[in-house]
């Protein structure tokens, strides 16, 4: 419960950057859902906003909530909340345990300001695996061969029944399991180059700010000091 009041803390936090008129990108996960959900109150006050959803979960959910959606286009972004799996000190991020990791990276790299909100537990000295990837399911082995000569083993997700699990996009999802990750800038790039790779969790150099929330239901602010 203490997990989930520090969840709803800081997505409720993030919802007070609204203002009238913005474009907004809307996250996936737990912490996510929060500020959906008070942005959804938001708009039942009169906030008048257009949301880019990077999940059709999160579609959903704003749908419900009578949030205009919109797609994404050249005109970016005001603003994109989103979760975390893991943030270190210097504000980098591992993403992508839901699987919407390709496209929160394009949403938050659209928007003026990516704000990440998070519970205290996600908060780590060094980042460790797993780090998720989307691959292509064309050459699949092969792609996961290359991966796994960035230093990791890597399997691909699978439901209860042994069935591939696909992004929203229908590409396979997958993890690399790192241990401590020393060098996430050089990992990031290894990764970068390996072909049938359509993205990696590693969101390095892109907070804005964080939001942590606690159990007590207050948030601190860890500015990160990148520049706009």
């Amino acid at each position: 419960m203490s997990a989930d009041r520090s969840k709803e803390a800081a997505g409720r936090a993030a919802a007070l950057l609204l203002r009238d008129g913005m474009r907004v990108g809307l996250g996936t996960g737990s912490t996510a859902h929060w500020f959906i959900l008070a942005a959804g109150e938001a708009v039942r006050s009169g906030l008048r906003i257009q949301a880019v959803a990077t999940s059709e979960a999160s579609a959903r959910l704003a749908g419900e909530l009578g949030i205009a959606l919109v797609e994404l286009d050249r005109r970016g972004l005001d603003l994109a909340v989103d979760g975390a799996d893991l943030v270190d000190p210097e504000s980098r991020l591992i993403k992508g345990g839901g699987g919407a990791h390709v496209r929160e990276r394009l949403v938050a790299v659209a928007a003026r300001r990516f704000v990440v909100v998070a519970d205290a537990s996600k908060m780590v000295a060094q980042l460790r695996g797993p780090v998720p990837v989307e691959i292509l399911s064309f050459g699949a082995d092969a792609t996961l061969a290359a991966l796994e000569a960035c230093g990791a083993f890597f399997t691909l997700r699978a439901d209860p029944e042994g069935r591939p699990r696909v992004s929203d996009s229908g590409n396979l999802l997958g993890d690399g399991h790192f241990d401590l990750i020393s060098d996430p800038e050089g990992l990031a790039r290894r990764l970068d180059a390996v072909p049938g790779l359509v993205g990696h969790g590693l969101f390095l150099g892109m907070a804005d700010l964080v939001l942590v929330g606690d159990e007590t239901g207050g948030v601190r602010e860890v500015a990160t000091g990148r520049t706009q």
